[in-house]
């Protein structure tokens, strides 16, 4: 009985947690900020940093489900073209780098595996992005818009999709994963005594 107890007790908080999470993120997400010397639509925001949480609480399934919820209350709330592309963009990015990053950190591996889960992450979310926007997003954006690939590139002063990628999607998420990182890991280490994570070594 006490265990089943417990566990419909961990369900319940998760039942709660995951939401707030995502509301948390959604409003982090307001706070974006333009990258000098790159594409204005490609924005910092530190919103993927709940669902991190999210994810060394409960696994990376409710990372990646707090992006999704993030994601949809963004497309209900503040999404004016409907398109859904930034959204699905958003989603992939932020799985790819909790995903990693997780995975390294409930190896039992510590702080030096959180610390390398974080490195995993930018690169795995700078080379996922880079092929997702090469043969998915920027596309499925010149579909949607209407317009040939050539010029939307050509508003980007790129030649090619891959030169775009090249000088604008790849600094953009290393910088991205950067900057989560930075913010992640002293976090993980002030609340890993709190939330009971592992953090020795």
């Amino acid at each position: 009985m006490k265990v089943t107890a417990m566990r419909s007790s961990q369900a319940t908080q998760r039942l709660v947690a995951i939401p707030m999470l995502a509301a948390v993120a959604f409003v982090l997400q307001y706070l974006e900020f333009p990258v000098p010397m790159l594409p204005p639509f490609l924005k910092l925001d530190f919103s993927t940093l709940p669902a991190l949480i999210g994810g060394l609480l409960y696994g990376p399934v409710a990372g990646v489900l707090v992006e999704v919820l993030k994601n949809a209350l963004h497309m209900l709330l503040k999404n004016t073209d409907g398109l859904l592309i930034g959204e699905v963009a958003n989603v992939v990015a932020g799985a790819s780098f909790i995903l990693a990053a997780i995975y390294l950190q409930r190896r039992g591996m510590g702080k030096k595996g959180f610390a390398a889960g974080l490195v995993l992450g930018t690169v795995l979310m700078t080379a996922v992005m880079a092929v997702a926007n090469a043969y998915f997003l920027l596309p499925a954006y010149a579909a949607l818009y209407q317009v040939p690939l050539e010029q939307l590139l050509a508003q980007f002063q790129a030649d090619s999709v891959w030169s775009f990628v090249l000088y604008s999607i790849v600094p953009f998420n290393i910088l991205k994963g950067v900057v989560l990182s930075l913010a992640a890991y002293p976090l993980y280490v002030k609340l890993s005594g709190r939330l009971n994570l592992r953090a020795a070594n």
